[in-house]
């Protein structure tokens, strides 16, 4: 277990190197010709994403949970990268936030006696019709959007995603298979409330709250 977690420290500290990156960003820049804020937001994301789910693999496969929070963070990430929601204010804090929801997910499926229904999937879909067009796209503070085109292309997007997964959700409940079962189903279903809640006023709150937590934990002296 030390091992995993001197391996995830790592990961995590990478995520965190601001000069590294930084470097990295302008020689990218330099010879693609993009803009750099853009070029390091890309770089910050991918090794958040990147270290956050090294950590969630180790410790989603040491406690037998897998599948599980492997299928809610899959949801949670595919869904995010349009509709948006709320974030931590480091790397590394956003990173446990993810860690400490989809291991709570994971556990909370193992430990539930039944799996959902059609009705369940199709209950979520119509709420997330509503979240996203009042709150989508819900902009982050390294992406912020400003073109009303864009805007309205996050927003189809997002729509498009959420019908696709709803009616795939449901056909599974329907006829499951060895790699898709019913606990795979309502994993993902369970990702996808935390995303549609991190959409919402409220759920900025509660990552905000989250994040002061962490911060005050992991700064203080």
């Amino acid at each position: 277990m030390a091992g995993k977690k001197g391996f995830i420290a790592k990961y995590f500290s990478m995520a965190g190197n601001k000069n590294s990156l930084e470097k990295m960003a302008t020689y990218i820049a330099k010879e693609t010709g993009r803009d750099e804020d853009v070029v390091l937001f890309g770089l910050r994301l991918f090794l958040t994403s990147f270290s956050g789910y090294v950590a969630l693999i180790l410790f989603a496969a040491f406690w037998g949970i897998f599948h599980y929070a492997l299928a809610a963070a899959v949801t949670v990430s595919l869904f995010r990268v349009f509709s948006g929601g709320a974030h931590a204010t480091s790397p590394l804090r956003c990173n446990l936030i993810g860690l400490s929801v989809f291991l709570t997910l994971g556990f909370l499926v193992k430990l539930l006696p039944q799996a959902p229904g059609p009705l369940w999937t199709a209950t979520i879909s119509l709420v997330g019709i509503f979240v996203i067009y009042k709150y989508v796209p819900a902009e982050t503070p390294g992406k912020p959007i400003s073109s009303k085109v864009q805007r309205k292309y996050l927003r189809i997007i997002s729509f498009i995603l959420l019908i696709a997964w709803g009616m795939g959700c449901t056909l599974a409940l329907w006829q499951p298979t060895k790699f898709v079962t019913p606990d795979i189903i309502l994993s993902s279903s369970l990702g996808m409330m935390w995303q549609l809640l991190t959409l919402t006023p409220i759920g900025y709150r509660i990552v905000g709250g989250m994040d002061s937590l962490l911060k005050y934990l992991t700064e203080r002296r």
